[in-house]
């Protein structure tokens, strides 16, 4: 028999074996020798135990699909926030991100059931989280900053978004609403504090806030932010940039 005749028939026994290990019975041996590589140094020379490579398959029990093993006192996340569902919400309310302003900013159902103070939290988290679509959704056609151009109004939020500033709490002092139905208003004063990421000074100030709705068609009739009065928080030195403008305007006369 020639060289080419001997290996034909190993790669056969080996082909025969492969396939008895697949279609077996159970009783198979957990551990399968297959004699898979026979290098011959002549036609007539039988294979020696140096030349042949023994291949091992274990026999599993049981097989574990990838990504399902846990380990102790971990869960799946539900919620598509990924580590913002367990992050606290920087408005402030001692609640997580999810359960406070984030359902605002991804659930329009619940932005259109919130209450005027909940609306005042969700765009104050949303410039922290930056989240302006929803600064855009919950302006009020009427605010003197709306822009028919949304791109150019994304553009002109993201460069004053409070980048160097962090967020950590929007202080509610007074709710009050006036008159009923689509005519209703509220108006909503709260203090936002920031602290300043390089300096960590902290700085805030206060504003009373207007909303109205404009129908159900905008935003499903949610409170829409349309004016707001700034002022000096309390316990915060007052501006002054109006007296070195005056002591400027007398040196010039």
């Amino acid at each position: 028999m020639g060289r080419n005749g001997f290996r034909c028939i190993v790669l056969g026994l080996l082909a025969h074996s492969s396939m008895s290990f697949i279609i077996g019975s159970s009783q198979t041996s957990p551990l399968i020798s297959l004699k898979s590589l026979v290098i011959n140094n002549g036609p007539s020379s039988p294979p020696s135990s140096s030349s042949i490579l023994p291949l091992y398959a274990k026999k599993s029990s049981k097989q574990k699909k990838p990504g399902t093993s846990k380990k102790k006192n971990q869960y799946a996340s539900t919620s598509g926030f990924g580590g913002a569902a367990t992050a606290p919400c920087p408005c402030g309310s001692n609640l997580g991100y999810v359960k406070c302003c984030g359902k605002l900013h991804k659930d329009a159902n619940a932005y259109a059931k919130a209450t005027a103070e909940q609306v005042v939290r969700a765009r104050y988290s949303a410039y922290a989280k930056r989240e302006i679509d929803f600064i855009i959704g919950s302006t009020h056609p009427l605010n003197k900053a709306f822009m028919s151009d949304i791109e150019h109004w994304k553009k002109t939020i993201e460069m004053n978004c409070y980048d160097n500033f962090e967020l950590n709490s929007c202080e509610i002092v007074d709710e009050s609403y006036e008159g009923a139905g689509e005519s209703e208003i509220a108006k909503v004063k709260f203090v936002a504090e920031m602290t300043q990421l390089d300096s960590r000074e902290q700085t805030a100030f206060m504003e009373t806030s207007t909303f109205e709705r404009a129908g159900k068609h905008i935003a499903k009739g949610a409170w829409l932010y349309k004016e707001g009065l700034i002022e000096t928080a309390p316990g915060m030195p007052e501006p002054k940039e109006e007296e070195e403008s005056e002591d400027e305007d007398k040196e010039e006369s």
